[in-house]
């Protein structure tokens, strides 16, 4: 019975199957238990996520801090690296179910596959070749995260950090899925996204084009909002009564009444989800909601409102990241005339103040203007 038992390999194929079924079909085919993104847009939040190993530490830091010819090569290499790639995601919970060997024979079947292990406790494997695998805590979970509700409409992006209560102390990190009627229309109406988007996906329209085809009528009413959610490696980790994480963590981030809803986001095996969601919809009220994943798929339970009436002031904050990572897009020459159009004080000035004074300029200008720039140089 336990030599069965050991021989068993839990995937998360079918979690990536119910993403796919809210994408319109959109985001991934399937070949076995092998998940293949179908676009450059879904293997950048791949990237972004941490579920793609890559050679630089952070992609997101090297949007805005190598040349754009750089910028260029490293997408360009990464997605062609990626281009024919699939992806398997196997849950290593517990040794008697699925025991080391059990995972090397499966993933000595693998080609052109990178595995992804999702375990408790990050720890690395041996006897598996190198380059083909990486090893996941709460990076599948922000992936997830992320796809859910982009194809929900939201950007989402790391958010600044939430509830820290003290230097050092966890807070929320994980995902901020945010939105704002005039930013979304916009985006929607120049053709940048479809529904939702990643926001390294704004900082590389320039390479990635515009959708084919843009769901302008997606939301008849779109109000200022945000959302936050915490990724949890485990069940345990999600619910626990410690202070430094899960669910506490959510209701320290309350504290500061940014947002509207919040979600604690976990795998699980062999559970029930209902009871699961009873169990967490029991720890606060309001009542956190929950992004729940195993082999199954992925299950939603919405979050009840919290008070979020400093949400104007943190929209405003997350459009200036966007500006900025629509900025990115532009060459020298492109800014220096953006600089002489809104009449930025260059008098006297260096170049480090010039800059100063451009940002503090866009802060000021409305997005659209960014925008309708960049539709010129994409068409």
């Amino acid at each position: 019975m336990r030599n069965n038992m050991e021989q068993k390999v839990i995937t998360f194929k079918q979690a990536f199957e119910t993403l796919n079924k809210i994408g319109n079909n959109s985001l991934f085919n399937f070949d076995g238990e092998k998940i293949i993104p179908l676009n450059n847009r879904i293997r950048l939040i791949f990237i972004n996520s941490g579920c793609v190993a890559t050679s630089k530490s952070s992609f997101s830091s090297a949007l805005l801090e190598t040349t754009k010819k750089e910028l260029r090569d490293y997408i360009e290499s990464n997605f062609e690296q990626h281009l024919s790639k699939n992806f398997v995601f196997i849950y290593y919970h517990d040794p008697f179910i699925t025991s080391p060997k059990a995972v090397r024979d499966f993933a000595n079947k693998l080609d052109n596959t990178t595995l992804c292990i999702q375990q408790t406790e990050r720890k690395e494997w041996k006897k598996l070749k190198e380059g083909s695998y990486l090893t996941s805590t709460e990076e599948l979970g922000t992936l997830i995260t992320m796809l859910y509700f982009r194809e929900k409409g939201y950007i989402v992006q790391k958010p600044r950090t939430y509830g820290r209560e003290g230097n050092g102390k966890p807070g929320v990190d994980d995902v901020v899925a945010w939105k704002s009627p005039v930013v979304i229309d916009e985006l929607r109406k120049f053709g940048f996204i479809d529904r939702g988007c990643h926001i390294s996906e704004l900082a590389c329209l320039r390479w990635l084009g515009k959708v084919s085809n843009s769901s302008r009528d997606f939301d008849n009413y779109i109000t200022k909002e945000i959302l936050l959610t915490e990724v949890e490696p485990s069940k345990a980790k999600g619910i626990s009564g410690s202070p430094a994480m899960g669910i506490n963590q959510l209701l320290r981030a309350a504290k500061v009444k940014i947002a509207k809803k919040l979600f604690i986001c976990f795998p699980f095996v062999n559970e029930n989800v209902e009871e699961i969601f009873k169990e967490i919809k029991n720890k606060s009220k309001p009542a956190v909601g929950a992004i729940l994943f195993d082999d199954r798929g992925v299950y939603v339970q919405e979050s009840e409102t919290f008070p979020d009436e400093n949400v104007d002031s943190e929209i405003d904050k997350y459009e200036g990241d966007l500006k900025r990572a629509l900025l990115n897009n532009f060459y020298f020459d492109e800014v220096v005339d953006m600089i002489k159009e809104l009449d930025v004080d260059t008098k006297d000035k260096g170049l480090n103040e010039v800059l100063l004074n451009f940002h503090n300029k866009v802060e000021e200008i409305p997005t659209s203007y960014i925008l309708e720039k960049l539709n010129r140089l994409l068409k």
